[in-house]
């Protein structure tokens, strides 16, 4: 069954997208997600591998979160509806963060 967004069954998960921590990356790039998706035996599940302490998870970390706190950015029926919502997640948020810099910088440089 899927819903109106093309999601698989489950769809959208149960973290806060908007109070992510930022990760600078080493090419200079913010990871608030990194997302990587995995099979939990019944569905495909997607994960972040940035933790809600900042770190960067490796994948086995990562999954071992998600058993210990439950905290998941969707479920789903097969391993392309995980990577097509991952990257439209990813994008979501490179437009809602940098965005959000830009404009805090605005309102900085217009004060001046």
């Amino acid at each position: 069954m899927k819903n109106n967004r093309g999601l698989g069954q489950y769809g959208l998960g149960n973290i806060d997208l908007y109070a992510r921590p930022q990760v600078k990356m080493p090419d200079g790039s913010i990871a608030t997600v990194r997302s990587m998706s995995f099979n939990d035996g019944l569905k495909e599940v997607v994960i972040p591998t940035v933790s809600d302490d900042g770190r960067i998870l490796e994948p086995k970390q990562a999954i071992d979160n998600y058993y210990k706190t439950g905290k998941y950015l969707g479920k789903f029926d097969t391993v392309d509806e995980a990577t097509k919502y991952a990257d439209r997640l990813h994008n979501e948020q490179d437009r809602y963060y940098n965005g959000k810099k830009a404009s805090f910088i605005n309102r900085l440089l217009g004060g001046l």
